[in-house]
């Protein structure tokens, strides 16, 4: 009768110990820095003609683990030119841009929150989707 109140305790461990274990499979996360050149596009989807409409700027990126991000380059009408920092894991970036003022939200556009991302050390894909209407894509290329 004792085994009967045992088995659910050995149950328990039995699962908990395979939880624990760490999966060596786990691909390795190779978080984005340097200098970067792309395009930013911004896809909205017009609901008069239900076509989409493409806007685009040409973008450089400057990425640092200890300084944060930086945002050049055609920012005179589409994407503001900013500066924060970020964090990124394996699926996620995160950016908290210095120069967005929530409360005082202007006409272009900032990298600012948490978007998808892609990255295999040379290529940076990066982008965010509000419903389906709009697409904020962001393609670079590492140049050093």
């Amino acid at each position: 009768m004792k085994s009967l109140y045992l088995l659910p305790i050995a149950a328990f461990i039995f699962f908990a110990s395979a939880c624990s274990k760490t999966n060596e499979n786990q691909p390795a996360v190779v978080l984005p820095t340097g200098n970067f050149t792309g395009q930013f596009l911004k896809i909205h989807l017009n609901p008069t003609t239900s076509k989409y409409d493409t806007s685009k700027a040409v973008l450089q990126l400057t990425m640092s683990q200890s300084t944060g991000f930086a945002v050049t380059g055609d920012t005179t009408t589409l994407h503001a030119g900013s500066y924060g920092s970020y964090a990124a894991n394996a699926y996620y970036i995160q950016f908290v841009d210095q120069t967005y003022n929530a409360a005082k939200p202007g006409t272009k556009y900032h990298l600012q929150g948490v978007y998808n991302y892609l990255y295999n050390g040379t290529q940076l894909v990066m982008y965010v989707n509000y419903s389906d209407t709009l697409s904020l894509q962001y393609n670079f290329t590492k140049s050093n």
